[in-house]
């Protein structure tokens, strides 16, 4: 069975916006998920081929400052009572620290913020499943979407009729 790709892009855009992202103050590896199910984390700006005054282009990589890349980490177990996202082992390089993905319990999802357009690119489901992953295309439209009635279904506010998220200002309970 095919996933929906619009419902898909439009729940991670809605936990990217919920999330505790600040434009001046981004560290890679930070969790800044607002959901203590998921965990999202700013990975880097994105590479800028630049050309000098001799109209030659010099490769500058994490240049772009205007594509901001971050990586969604889905658990199994993200809809099972009281969950909260477990902390990955980190391993340190000389430049720099790189977690300890773990596909046999969770997915990662790329997405890229375009900081000047103000849009925001997911990049497909399918391309980031493997036979080492727990989980299949629907398991994780599931999670997605259990998530998506916890935090962010609309539902009418029975002090004046408009629509508000069912649990704003979340957590209420």
């Amino acid at each position: 069975m095919e996933y929906d790709y619009s419902k898909y892009e439009n729940i991670l855009i809605e936990m990217l916006k919920a999330s505790w992202r600040d434009p001046d103050d981004l560290e890679i590896g930070v969790d800044i998920s607002d959901l203590p199910e998921v965990k999202i984390t700013f990975e880097g700006y994105g590479d800028l081929d630049e050309e000098n005054m001799d109209g030659e282009y010099k490769y500058i990589e994490g240049g772009n400052t205007n594509m901001e890349s971050y990586a969604i980490f889905i658990h199994k177990d993200s809809l099972t009572e009281d969950f909260v996202f477990p902390e990955h082992d980190v391993f340190g390089f000389t430049f720099g620290s790189m977690i300890q993905h773990r596909p046999a319990e969770e997915v990662c999802i790329w997405a890229w913020y375009d900081v000047e357009n103000n849009s925001w690119d997911i990049l497909p489901l399918e391309d980031r499943l493997s036979e080492d992953n727990a989980m299949d295309e629907n398991d994780v439209m599931t999670i997605l979407e259990g998530l998506y009635d916890k935090y962010f279904k609309l539902v009418e506010n029975p002090d004046n009729g408009t629509l508000k998220p069912i649990r704003w200002p979340f957590p209420t309970e």
